[in-house]
C-alpha cells in the first residue's frame, strides 16, 4: 500500500476517499479486483469503485484504486482480535451482506461472474472461507456464495476461528480437512439463539439441496426478528449431536491459493 495524492481533473470524486495501491509491476490481484467492482457496478449494498489509474512516487510507478470511503469499518477488524458481536449488531450485517448476494444472484451478475469463472482454472478465494464442493470440484456457484457469510456471521457471534488450525500448519492439510473429511467444527451451543443457529444451520450445509438461498435467507426469522425475543430464546443444551457449522477466518490475502483440483487431490494423497 502507497500513499498517494490524487487531483480531481474532473470534480466528481467526494472530498475523501480511499485509495488502494500497488506497484504496478505486482498489481495483478489489485487488477482482478477492479474487474470485480466492474462486474458489481451500480450495487446500492456494496463499496463503489470510482475509478483506477497509474501514478508515479519517486519513480516508482503505482496502479491505484479510488474507493468509496467506509467510515464504519470492516468486520475483518472487528473480529480479529476474538472479539464477539451481540446478536441484533450481527442481525444488521447479516442483512446487509444478503442483501448484496441478493442483487448479485437476482440479477445477470451471478450468470456474468460464473462464466468468468468457468473459464479460469484452479482454487480461487480465502482458503478458511473456501466451501466443500469448491474444494472438491472447482464449483463455484451461488451455493458457495451462501456458505462464506454463513461463516462470518458464525465468527461474529463467537468471536473465534472456526478451525483449530495452527499458524503454521500446512494449507494442504487445512483444505483437506474442508474438502475431504466430512468433519466440521462444532457449533457453540451456549450464548446463541436458537434462531441463530438454526440460520447457521440453513447456510452451512454438506448437501447443497438443503442450503437455502439468499432470498429465503433474507425471511429468515433471525434476519427479521426485532432481536429482542431471540436474546431471551437461548440453546441451553447441547443435543446428542452437533449441528454441521462452520466458520472460516477472515484471512489476509496471503491465504490465496491458486491450483488445479485434480493436482490439489494428488498432492493431497502424497501427503498422506
Amino acid at each position: 500500500m502507497a500513499t498517494v495524492y490524487q487531483e480531481d481533473e474532473d470534480g466528481r470524486l467526494p472530498p475523501i476517499i480511499v485509495v488502494k495501491s500497488a506497484l504496478l509491476v505486482h498489481s495483478k490481484s489489485l487488477q482482478k479486483e477492479k474487474e470485480a467492482f466492474s462486474d458489481l457496478e451500480g450495487s446500492p449494498y456494496l463499496v463503489h469503485c470510482y475509478k483506477a489509474d497509474a501514478s508515479e512516487e519517486d519513480g516508482v510507478l503505482y496502479y491505484n484504486l479510488l474507493l468509496e470511503y467506509a467510515n464504519g469499518g470492516s468486520l475483518a477488524d472487528r473480529v480479529k482480535h476474538g472479539d464477539r458481536l451481540c446478536e441484533e449488531e450481527a442481525r444488521k450485517h447479516t442483512k446487509s451482506m444478503l442483501n448484496g448476494l441478493h442483487h448479485i444472484h437476482e440479477g445477470r451478475l451471478a450468470k456474468k461472474i460464473a462464466e468468468k469463472n468457468h473459464n479460469r482454472s484452479g482454487l480461487r478465494g480465502t482458503t478458511m472461507y473456501m466451501a466443500p464442493e469448491a474444494v472438491v470440484e472447482g464449483d463455484y456457484g451461488a451455493k458457495g456464495d451462501i456458505w462464506a457469510p454463513g461463516c462470518t456471521v458464525l465468527q461474529l457471534l463467537t468471536g473465534k476461528r472456526p478451525w483449530d488450525f495452527k499458524e503454521n500448519e500446512d494449507k494442504w492439510n487445512v483444505l483437506y480437512r474442508i474438502g475431504f473429511s466430512d468433519k466440521l467444527p462444532e457449533m457453540p451451543w451456549s450464548g446463541m439463539s436458537e434462531e441463530a443457529i438454526d440460520f447457521l444451520r440453513k447456510c452451512l450445509v454438506c448437501d447443497l439441496r438443503l442450503q437455502w438461498s439468499s432470498d429465503m435467507l433474507m425471511k429468515h426469522a433471525f434476519v427479521t426478528s426485532s432481536g429482542k425475543a431471540a436474546a431471551k430464546k437461548t440453546a441451553r443444551e447441547a443435543p446428542e449431536k452437533s449441528g454441521t457449522a462452520a466458520v472460516r477466518e477472515v484471512a489476509s490475502r496471503e491465504d490465496s491459493l491458486s491450483c488445479k483440483p485434480n493436482r490439489l487431490l494428488m498432492m493431497m494423497k502424497r501427503r498422506a
